[in-house]
């Protein structure tokens, strides 16, 4: 029998299992398949604000005690920047910025908006918008998934000054009968002889642009070495710019954590959807897993649950109005019924109610019911299953996820 069972392979699953093997539990991840990351742009979103990161954490702490920054509190959210950081850099995946004493990159998104984010990819930073400059951004004539020119004009409305050109990759049209994929673009970019040639089409059209900005496939294995390379090549700053999924350094993170999983001894099944649990008393003894031939139960001394929220499929809802918890059947703090769940506008400042929806927890990540009680006192609940908080108006996706799944193996 395992010290702790990880049910989810998202970013929360992933970094709750390899923190917890780090304290020396032995651990075990099953999950239905991969989790968000393939989904992810890659950059680590805290808070939104423009001001110090530290100072707005504190703020926001006080101002909402049920939000999972403050039950966890940010000497988690520090631990699980530090942890990611750490598993990433061991892959050669560099993330700069800090939360504890910084402020948000701004960063430039395929259609040519700003999004904020308290850490990045090295590959990203030169596109801060904060900085000063003409851009030129660049990508692959014949592309569908990034519109340079879409991605600069909008840019240039909102005052950051910004040209796009294309240039043309034969190896592209060999990638796929239909359309390249961005995994295949990057292993294209991990040859320097591809480089080179991407280099020499853009660099005579640089015309005064202080850096160049480019889709987020700029290698694939060899990701620091193809990046370095290719802006040596053309003399400016270069920057990343994520496209759409699957994202390619989001799955560069996925690896990440895959590779230092395996290498820990902390052994990875996907394709294995937990359906129920065994409860005796206030305890999980065990998770039912079924298999082709028969169900098989997983145990563990302690359970962390990070299956995802609404989206992800750790809560599933149905046109009744009604949602649920998916493995454990645990009550759902759930924003009254059906004609409560979104705002009368589709794109509302306050957000639509439903994305509120989640397992209240306490302080020690347990699940609890409405008056506080613990439901399971082996559980913890990690990542975007928790009640309480709306990543989409906060920019607070990533920071919660690795603030609470730093949190949950303690």
């Amino acid at each position: 029998m395992d010290d702790i069972l990880v049910i989810g392979a998202g970013p929360a699953g992933l970094l709750a299992a390899w923190s917890a093997r780090q304290r020396g539990a032995t651990v075990r991840l099953v999950a239905a398949g991969i989790g968000s990351t393939h989904v992810m742009p890659g950059w680590v979103g805290v808070l939104q604000t423009d001001g110090d990161l530290f100072a707005a954490l504190t703020e926001w702490i006080a101002g909402h005690p049920a939000h999972p920054y403050a039950l966890t509190g940010l000497d988690a959210l520090n631990g699980g920047v530090a942890a990611f950081r750490e598993v990433c850099g061991q892959a050669g995946l560099h993330y700069v910025g800090d939360p504890a004493s910084g402020s948000n990159f701004r960063l430039p998104t395929a259609l040519g908006a700003a999004q904020v984010a308290a850490l990045a990819p090295e590959s990203f930073a030169a596109g801060d918008l904060r900085q000063r400059g003409d851009m030129l951004i660049a990508g692959l004539a014949g592309w569908r998934d990034f519109y340079p020119r879409l991605c600069a004009e909008n840019l240039s409305r909102q005052g950051y000054p910004a040209q796009g050109v294309t240039f043309d990759l034969p190896e592209m049209r060999a990638l796929s009968r239909f359309d390249a994929t961005p995994v295949g673009l990057a292993r294209l970019f991990d040859r320097p002889e591809v480089r080179e040639r991407v280099a020499g089409q853009i660099r005579p059209r640089l015309d005064g642009a202080a850096r160049v900005g480019l889709p987020a496939v700029i290698g694939y294995v060899s990701v620091a070495e193809a990046w370095r390379d290719l802006q040596d090549r053309l003399g400016v700053p270069l920057f990343e710019i994520p496209t759409l999924p699957p994202s390619v350094p989001g799955i560069r993170v996925f690896d990440a954590f895959k590779q230092a999983l395996r290498q820990a001894g902390v052994p990875i099944f996907l394709d294995m959807t937990a359906t129920r649990g065994i409860v005796e008393g206030d305890r999980l003894t065990g998770v039912v897993i079924p298999t082709v031939s028969r169900e098989a139960v997983y145990r563990a001394d302690h359970v962390i649950l990070a299956t995802g929220g609404l989206y992800g499929g750790g809560i599933a809802s149905d046109h009744h109005g009604q949602m649920r918890e998916v493995v454990l059947d645990l009550p759902l703090c759930v924003p009254g019924g059906l004609g409560d769940w979104f705002a009368d506008r589709l794109i509302s400042e306050q957000g639509h109610p439903v994305h509120y929806a989640g397992v209240r927890a306490n302080d020690q990540l347990q699940p609890v019911d409405a008056a506080g009680d613990v439901l399971l006192e082996n559980v913890r609940i990690a990542g975007r299953l928790l009640a309480g908080y709306n990543p989409v108006i906060e920019g607070s996706t990533e920071g919660v996820l690795l603030a609470t799944a730093y949190r949950a193996p303690q």
